[in-house]
């Protein structure tokens, strides 16, 4: 009787530890997947997280800051030559 007891404890012991492992797969999800932590998330999570990734500012170098600056002034300047040129064009005598 001894034999028995002991052969149906391993196999509820064997059963057990097969579903505690595939229940740790379920219990641990794969959470580099950014698909997964958004179904994890509920809808005021998901926008509270969204409001916390802030980029902020770029370091550009100053050649390229030289250069935005210059395309700045050029998109400027080129208003108003075109600003300049629809007022003469108004009041050009035919």
């Amino acid at each position: 009787m001894s034999r028995e007891t002991n052969s149906e404890y391993s196999a509820t012991d064997q059963s057990e530890r097969a579903f505690e492992s595939s229940t740790a797969n379920i219990a641990k999800p794969d959470l580099k997947d950014p698909r997964v932590v958004l179904s994890l998330l509920e809808a005021d999570q998901v926008v509270a997280a969204k409001r916390m990734t802030h980029f902020g500012q770029r370091n550009f170098s100053p050649g390229l800051r030289i250069a935005l600056w210059g395309l700045r002034v050029y998109v400027v300047v080129m208003f108003v030559i075109v600003l300049f040129s629809v007022i003469q064009a108004l009041y050009a005598s035919p």
